[in-house]
């Protein structure tokens, strides 16, 4: 389905991947998800890859800077939520016991983003579009589809996004787990689940992020033979769909899903 805009309603928008080595990185997810890319250099020499399927953008990449690269910085796929104004949200979101991590600033003609944090300090990036609205596809295959939050607290992440955002939680037990479904007043957007002792006293607070496949399997097993890690192997949620998450050869964890519930086209 193509995405002619997001009518700034708070929605995810955008997935972006710091990586690393970019060089490593982009035959990876080309093989992995059929995409094409288009490279644009920027003002000071680095390159921005823009991810496309069949010449629609979906995805971007842009290797992580020198000095993070010295720090051994992990690669990570980043999430976008469309704002009708980044400074205003990032204003209320401090109020609401968030943090800025980065910015804002203007990305020439496309847009104005920050990076935020929220009080447990899972980060997600705000982006107010200009010329760039973000990915034009949505509910096809290999393509971004659902975020998820994993966070201690929960109860006051919920609180925090359902006042910056506007949006709606309600709650669903899914597999024994108490899980949190954030929506506008159109759709679903994201869920939210507690972390438990299992996921260990090191692991931060994060959003994960799921791309829509047709075959669960068949992907986690190309993934693997690219090089991937695969974390949790295809796993089935009654009446959800078919899930498996994934660490790429550089380190940057993302899940794909096989979705029962909506109609994932080609």
């Amino acid at each position: 389905m193509s995405k002619l805009t997001y009518a700034h309603t708070h929605e995810f928008c955008w997935a972006e991947l710091r990586a690393a080595d970019w060089r490593v990185a982009k035959p990876f997810y080309c093989a992995l998800f059929g995409w094409e890319f288009d490279d644009e250099r920027g003002e000071n020499g680095s390159f921005y890859t823009n991810f496309n399927k069949q010449g629609d953008i979906v995805a971007g990449m842009y290797e992580m800077d020198e000095d993070k690269k010295q720090a051994r910085a992990q690669s990570v796929w980043q999430a976008y939520v469309a704002v009708t104004d980044v400074d205003a949200s990032i204003t209320k979101a401090e109020s609401l016991g968030g943090s800025l991590v980065r910015g804002p600033y203007d990305i020439g003609e496309a847009g104005r983003m920050a990076i935020i944090a929220d009080p447990g300090g899972a980060q997600l990036t705000i982006w107010q579009a200009k010329e760039h609205i973000g990915s034009h596809r949505a509910f096809e295959a290999n393509t971004p589809y659902w975020h998820e939050l994993a966070c201690r607290n929960r109860d006051i992440k919920e609180a925090f996004y359902s006042e910056l955002f506007g949006w709606h939680s309600i709650h669903q037990t899914v597999e024994n787990i108490d899980y949190v479904i954030f929506s506008n007043d159109d759709h679903a957007l994201a869920g939210m689940l507690e972390m438990t002792e299992a996921w260990g006293s090191k692991t931060p607070s994060h959003w994960m992020m799921y791309f829509a496949v047709l075959d669960c399997d068949a992907i986690t097993t190309k993934a693997a033979g690219l090089g991937a890690k695969v974390c949790v192997p295809p796993t089935d949620v009654p009446d959800v769909g078919r899930y498996a998450v994934i660490c790429d050869p550089q380190g940057a964890f993302f899940s794909i899903i096989e979705s029962y519930m909506d109609e994932i086209t080609p």
